[in-house]
C-alpha cells in the first residue's frame, strides 16, 4: 500500500491544506485520513471521485484523465495485495458497467438496424411498383422502347443491389440481436457474480469487526490495523514488493510499450521505469533486484524491438520511394513513346510496359504501407467512382476479366482516391487470381440513401471455407502487427490497413452461386466532394 499512500500525501502536500481543512473539504474525519495517509488502511473507491472533487474545488482543475487512471490502478494495485475481496468487488463492478455498456449499445443498434432495413424495404416497394408501371407504359406502347429498357434496366439493377443490402443488414441484425442476448446474459452472470463477492466481503469485514471487537479498547485501532493487514500477509516488505510489481505489470510496462508503438526512432523517448523499490528484509531485497532485472531486461527487448521496427520501416520506405521514382520516370518515358508510335504492334508492346509498371508501383506502395507512410501521391479535387474503378481495374494483371456491372452517378474525396484505388485492386488482384480464367469478375456499386456507397466484387471461384472467412475478416478488421506472417497475406494486410486509415468496411463472404463475395462499405465523409496532382489516378 505505499506507493497508493505515497501519492495521497502528494495530493495532501500540493493541495496545501491542514488536516483539518482537508477533513473538511473530503467530508471525513481527521482521524480516518490521517490512517489513509499512512497507509494503515484503505479508502472505500468512492474516495477517488471525492479526491479529484477536492482537488479540483481547490485548484480549479480536476485531475486529468490520464492521472486519473494512474492513480485508481495504483489503488487497485493495493487493493489486490491487501483486500484482495474488495478488489475483486471492485472488479466485477466494472465489468458489471461494461456488460451494461454493451447490452445499451448492442439495443441501439439492434434499433438503428431494424429502422434502416424498414427504409430499404419501403424503396424496394417503390422500385417493384415502379417496374409495374414501366411494364404498364410498355405495353401501351407510349414512349420509346429504348429508354423504357434502359429505365428498366437501370430499376432492377438497383432492386437487385438493395436485395444484397437488405441481406447483409438482415445478416447484421441476426448478429446483433445474439450480441444483445449475449450482453443480456453476460449482465445477469455478473451480477450474480457480483452478489456473490460482496457477501463475501461482507462476511470477511464481519469477522474482522468481531475480531477487533474481542480486543481490549485501547488496542481496537491498531488491533484492527493487524488484523485487516498484518493476518494477510507474510511481512510488510513482500507485500510492498507484490503492490510494487502488479504496479509496474499493470501500469509502467503497457504504458511503455504504449509509446514505443508510436515512436519515431530520430525522436529521443524515455526508456526508464520506477524500481520496485529498496527493502530492508535480505530475502525481500535480493527478490526485488531479481524483479528490477527482469523489469529492465524487458524495457531493453521492448525499445530495441521498437527501434529494429522503425529502421525497418525506414528502410522499406527509403527503398519503395526511390523505386517509386524510378517507376514514375519510366511511366513517363512509355507514356511519350506511346504518343509517338504509329505501329500497332508496337503500341499492344508498349501498353504491357505500361501496365506493367503501373503494377509494380502498386507493389512499392504496399512497402511504404507495411512502413505505416502514406504513397505520395494525393488528389486535390473529388474522382467520380467510376474513374476511381477504372484506375484500380488497370493495376490488375488480368484486369481484361473485370466487369463493371453497375456504378453509382457519385465521386469519392480526393485525399481517399488513391488509397480507394490501391484497395480496389488488391481485392480485384485476389478474385481474378483465385477463379478461372474463363470467368468473369463483376464489379457492382449502389448509392445508398443515407450518404454511403456500397461496393460489391464477386468471383466464381472455390470460394472459402466458413473458417477461413472468419479469420480473413479477424485480419481485415484489425490488421496484425507488421511480422513474418504478413507476407503470405500481404494483400489483405495492406487491405485491411488502407481501410482502417479511412473508416472503410469490408467484409468477404460465400457468393449466392459460387465463390466470394467481397463487400466495400465507403463512409459518407469518403463519398462526397472535398478539395488535396491533378493526373487522373492511376497515372
Amino acid at each position: 500500500m505505499t506507493v497508493w499512500a505515497e501519492r495521497l500525501r502528494e495530493f495532501y502536500k500540493s493541495l496545501g491544506l491542514t488536516l483539518l481543512a482537508l477533513e473538511k473539504l473530503l467530508g471525513i474525519d481527521a482521524t480516518t485520513l490521517s490512517r489513509y495517509l499512512n497507509g494503515q488502511r484503505l479508502p472505500e473507491i468512492t474516495f477517488l471521485k471525492a479526491l479529484d472533487e477536492a482537488i479540483g474545488k481547490r485548484t480549479g482543475a480536476r485531475l486529468k484523465p490520464e492521472v486519473m487512471a494512474a492513480v485508481r490502478a495504483e489503488y487497485l494495485a493495493a487493493c489486490l495485495v491487501h483486500e484482495p475481496q474488495r478488489h475483486e468487488v471492485y472488479v466485477l463492478r466494472d465489468e458489471l458497467d461494461e456488460a451494461r455498456s454493451r447490452l445499451v449499445a448492442a439495443e441501439q443498434t439492434v434499433v438503428e438496424l431494424q429502422e434502416q432495413i424498414a427504409g430499404e424495404q419501403r424503396r424496394r416497394q417503390e422500385l417493384t411498383s415502379g417496374l409495374r408501371e414501366l411494364e404498364v407504359v410498355a405495353a401501351s406502347g407510349l414512349r420509346d422502347a429504348e429508354v423504357l429498357r434502359r429505365e428498366r434496366d437501370t430499376a432492377l439493377v438497383e432492386r437487385n443491389l438493395l436485395d444484397e443490402l437488405l441481406q447483409e443488414h438482415l445478416m447484421e441484425l441476426r448478429l446483433a440481436s445474439r450480441d444483445r442476448v449475449i450482453s443480456l446474459q453476460l449482465e445477469k452472470e455478473v451480477t450474480r457474480a457480483l452478489t456473490v463477492a460482496e457477501q463475501a466481503l461482507e462476511d470477511v469485514l464481519a469477522e474482522e469487526d468481531e475480531a477487533v471487537g474481542q480486543q481490549s479498547s485501547a488496542e481496537t485501532e491498531s488491533g484492527r490495523a493487524k488484523t485487516r493487514w498484518w493476518k494477510r500477509t507474510p511481512s510488510a516488505d513482500l507485500a510492498r514488493l507484490r503492490e510494487q510489481t502488479a504496479l509496474a505489470a499493470q501500469v509502467h510496462i503497457p504504458e511503455l510499450v504504449k509509446r514505443l508503438g508510436g515512436w519515431d526512432v530520430q525522436d529521443p523517448v524515455d526508456l526508464s521505469i520506477p524500481s520496485v523499490g529498496s527493502y530492508s528484509s535480505p530475502e525481500t531485497a535480493q527478490l526485488a533486484s531479481v524483479i528490477d532485472s527482469l523489469l529492465r531486461e524487458s524495457v531493453r527487448l521492448a525499445g530495441e524491438q521498437a527501434l529494429l521496427r522503425g529502421n525497418v520501416n525506414a528502410m522499406f520506405s527509403n527503398l519503395s520511394r526511390r523505386s517509386q521514382g524510378l517507376i514514375q520516370r519510366q511511366l513517363s518515358l512509355i507514356s511519350e513513346l506511346e504518343s509517338r508510335e504509329a505501329d500497332p504492334d508496337q503500341l499492344i508492346s508498349l501498353f504491357k510496359l505500361d501496365h506493367l509498371a503501373t503494377r509494380m508501383r502498386r507493389n512499392g506502395e504496399n512497402l511504404l504501407v507495411l512502413a505505416g507512410e502514406e504513397p505520395g501521391r494525393r488528389w486535390r479535387r473529388p474522382v467520380p467512382l467510376v474513374d476511381v474503378f477504372r484506375a484500380a481495374a488497370s493495376e490488375v494483371e488480368q484486369y481484361e476479366r473485370i466487369e463493371l456491372v453497375a456504378v453509382p452517378a457519385v465521386e469519392i474525396t480526393g485525399r481517399a482516391v488513391n488509397d480507394l484505388v490501391h484497395l480496389l485492386a488488391e481485392l480485384l488482384e485476389n478474385a481474378t487470381s483465385f477463379s478461372p480464367p474463363q470467368t468473369r469478375v463483376e464489379v457492382k456499386g449502389v448509392s445508398l440513401p443515407d450518404g454511403r456507397a456500397l461496393i460489391e466484387i464477386h468471383d466464381t471461384g472455390i470460394g472459402l471455407s466458413p473458417e477461413g472467412l472468419l479469420e480473413i475478416n479477424e485480419r481485415l478488421a484489425s490488421p496484425p502487427t507488421v511480422d513474418v506472417s504478413v507476407s503470405s497475406r500481404m494483400g489483405l494486410f495492406v487491405v485491411g490497413r488502407l481501410s482502417q486509415r479511412h473508416g472503410i468496411r469490408i467484409q468477404l463472404r460465400p457468393s449466392d452461386s459460387a465463390g466470394t463475395t467481397a463487400l466495400v462499405m465507403l463512409p459518407m465523409h469518403v463519398v462526397g466532394p472535398q478539395t488535396i496532382t491533378d493526373d487522373p489516378p492511376g497515372t
